[in-house]
């Protein structure tokens, strides 16, 4: 493939914190992007820092879902039409709480609303964007986090779903050998977002992973140079 050629990327929950910094480094290398699952605030903070990609049709923004594979499925169907077959699946999607022993968890929901954000729509936009691929090309990019592989205490929920995202990405990974896609996760630590800071004021924010440079490592990872790399999952939590 053309280095310089223009790539079609999926990239859900595109309108977070860690989600717009990948957009931004879709689209700095010259590449369409689609935002699914996102609310109204969001979608007005990514037009107004991309507007010429608005413009020239580059960055599509919508309301569907990523915990609903019907909704991803039709909004990947009128993206082919237009653009082509998809290059990346990329979720940014997910959730964190903890602070709670598993003996103490009464309320499942709680475990259902993180394996749903984390894990489920993981699957979802991996399993879409592969049906709306070339068979012999393409990248399947999806966030997991440390707890994956360094576990603690207290955030068991989070922990299992962040877990099932470094698995799905190595099954994926058997599933695509030599068929030319790839199938790959990163694993942050604390991210250095403005709600993150909010919750933690007393942090060591200067430790803290930029969102810009995790969405680096991403770009890298959707790119033709990271074809022999699949099923990792990639730490890039620096010194947090």
């Amino acid at each position: 493939m053309d280095p310089n050629a223009s790539r079609n990327c999926l990239v859900a929950g595109g309108g977070g914190a860690l989600g717009r910094a990948v957009v931004a480094e879709l689209l700095d290398r010259g590449d369409r992007v689609c935002v699914p699952w996102i609310v109204r605030e969001e979608a007005e903070e990514l037009r107004t820092a991309h507007p010429d990609a608005v413009d020239d049709g580059r960055l599509r923004l919508s309301e569907a879902n990523a915990t609903d594979p019907d909704e991803i499925a039709a909004l990947l169907d009128v993206l082919r039409a237009d653009w082509g077959p998809l290059w990346l699946a990329c979720s940014t999607v997910g959730g964190y709480a903890g602070g709670t022993p598993v003996a103490e968890l009464d309320d499942l929901t709680e475990v259902d609303r993180l394996l749903t954000l984390n894990l489920k729509t993981a699957f979802v936009v991996a399993r879409e964007g592969l049906r709306h691929m070339r068979e012999d090309a393409g990248r399947v990019v999806l966030v997991g986090a440390r707890q994956a592989v360094r576990p603690g205490g207290g955030d068991a929920p989070y922990t299992a779903a962040k877990s099932g995202v470094l698995a799905l990405t190595e099954s994926l990974a058997a599933e695509l050998k030599r068929t030319g896609r790839t199938a790959n996760c990163v694993l942050p630590g604390m991210i250095d977002t403005a709600a993150n800071r909010a919750a933690m004021p007393d942090g060591r924010h200067d430790r803290w992973t930029p969102p810009a440079a995790i969405a680096k490592v991403i770009a890298w990872l959707a790119s033709d140079d990271a074809w022999v790399v699949s099923g990792a999952g990639i730490p890039v939590y620096g010194d947090s």
